[in-house]
């Protein structure tokens, strides 16, 4: 059943599992429970259509995010938006580097293998196993080779993008709109979490009519996103001192351009299309030791085929704008651009299309990970909500060390010899300008992280709060560490891991 709070008359509402956000993580939950015969309710501070705006949501007083939406606060949340261009993360990515500091996650890749399976099914991936290089079709493996790369520096990483992603609100609308003990009501805002003696034992929550009621469960997932999901466990007077810090995301943009000596067939590199409904590509990380060697974050670049010379900032402006297609905030003036500009509506086309071409130049787009930055944090604001509580303020810090380990990773790409024979940049190091260069991905993690005590982390390996029996986090807001990969994957596996867990903790 989807409905509004202020159409249910009884005070308070019982379940088993109440599930606060319905967005990748809620929308999984949702699908692993619906056949099972535990009982639960769904919260969702939007609607069915019209998403709310950011400025409503959050007070932003740090860098800029560069985008007109971050967040979507509808039934099915960010999946509304999103490209569902999807990776794993690296083994190395849960590892405890010593270069990268407060890194490490309480599990490891082999924890989330399984599960990332799931999640690929639920995503609509046709076959994870091409994820892994070995698996990939002779053809494609062979076109990885046509960019003439150092293998002893970088290597490839596959993603998958489903056409057309799966949007969570779909799901949700047809898994609950006749069912009988299962409950999703929207326009309906987790507020604050009640506790003693070690558990919640009721939320409370607020509709547009002004009014509070509760909801009484045996256990409580949020998935309120790592914007929203602090501000509740502070709003809620959670006491831990790693709520609503290390925020991170993934600072990306384009960082220069380069010129092929040779026109160059490599459309796996920009989107090739292996099925109908099936695209893949490959982006370009540094080898691991290499990242030991030089203190480097695990970052990755891709090529994105250009027919002008040079980086335009015009043309970045219009393809950012873009973005906001979904959300329904793009504009004629907008759409204009777009036409007017023929290097944009050429690499669209190649997108979209997916179509074969040789490369002339190519920028060189990159998508860093950000290290784990307490600086970087969300907390309140003295803005109150309409039922009083303060909203979040959003203070996002691209640190010294973000900036300067990009910058060593360009002079590695100049320095190396075969990348000189086979291409030539249009511009140099100086032309770039490090400190506006990134915006956000709007893959916001890190708030509520993993660790393995209170001390270094808000949950534990099983995305238990420490201290609390019943309360679990399951969204971006878990990562100890972001990876270079859309979160998308990683939530919904570890959404079908944490079911798996209570399922087995109720027997």
């Amino acid at each position: 059943m989807i409905s509004c709070i202020s159409s249910i008359e009884k005070e308070d509402m019982c379940t088993d599992i109440c599930i606060i956000g319905s967005g990748i993580a809620g929308g999984t939950i949702v699908h692993k429970l619906i056949k099972s015969k535990i009982r639960f309710i769904l919260i969702e501070s939007g609607n069915l259509t019209n998403p709310k705006t950011p400025q409503v949501i959050y007070e932003n007083i740090g860098r800029d995010f560069g985008l007109r939406s971050t967040t979507s606060i509808q039934v099915g949340g960010t999946s509304n938006l999103w490209h569902g261009v999807l990776a794993p993360l690296d083994s190395l990515d849960f590892e405890k580097r010593e270069w990268i500091p407060n890194s490490g996650w309480p599990i490891n890749l082999s924890d989330l293998g399984p599960y990332y399976k799931q999640a690929s099914d639920i995503l609509n991936i046709n076959n994870y196993n091409l994820f892994n290089l070995d698996n990939l079709p002779k053809d494609l493996f062979d076109s990885l080779n046509l960019l003439n790369i150092d293998r002893r520096l970088f290597k490839n990483k596959i993603f998958q993008q489903p056409l057309p992603p799966i949007n969570f609100k779909n799901e949700i609308v047809k898994y609950l709109k006749n069912a009988k003990f299962n409950h999703c009501f929207i326009n309906t805002t987790a507020l604050e979490l009640k506790k003693k003696k070690g558990i919640i034992y009721k939320l409370k929550i607020g509709g547009l009519d002004g009014k509070f009621k509760y909801i009484k469960a045996k256990k409580y997932i949020l998935c309120a996103g790592a914007l929203e999901t602090p501000r509740l466990l502070i709003n809620s007077k959670f006491k831990n001192g790693n709520i609503g810090k290390y925020l991170m995301d993934h600072p990306m943009g384009n960082l220069c351009q380069v010129k092929f000596n040779y026109k160059t067939p490599a459309q796996i590199y920009s989107a090739k299309k292996i099925s109908r409904n099936q695209v893949i590509k490959s982006g370009l990380i540094m080898d691991e030791d290499t990242q030991k060697k030089f203190n480097l974050p695990n970052s990755c670049f891709y090529f994105r085929p250009s027919f002008v010379r040079g980086i335009n900032n015009e043309s970045e402006k219009i393809k950012l704008s873009l973005l906001s297609i979904k959300d329904r905030q793009i504009t004629k003036q907008d759409i204009l651009k777009v036409i007017k500009n023929l290097n944009v509506v050429a690499q669209i086309l190649i997108y979209k299309l997916s179509l074969s071409f040789n490369y002339k130049y190519a920028d060189l787009f990159f998508l860093t990970e950000q290290t784990p930055n307490k600086e970087s944090s969300v907390s309140l604001s003295n803005k109150l909500d309409m039922w009083g509580y303060p909203i979040s303020r959003i203070n996002w810090k691209v640190s010294d060390y973000d900036i300067e380990s990009t910058k060593k990773w360009f002079e590695i790409l100049k320095s190396n010899k075969i990348m000189n024979d086979h291409y030539s940049f249009t511009h140099d190091e100086n032309d770039i300008d490090w400190e506006n260069i990134f915006t956000s991905a709007a893959h916001h993690v890190g708030t509520a992280r993993m660790g393995n005590t209170k001390i270094t982390g808000v949950i534990d390996k099983n995305l238990k709060y420490f201290g609390m029996d019943n309360l679990y986090v399951c969204d971006g807001s878990a990562f100890p560490t972001s990876g270079n990969v859309n979160n998308g994957l990683t939530i919904s596996a570890l959404a079908c891991r944490l079911v798996d867990y209570l399922k087995e903790a109720n027997h």
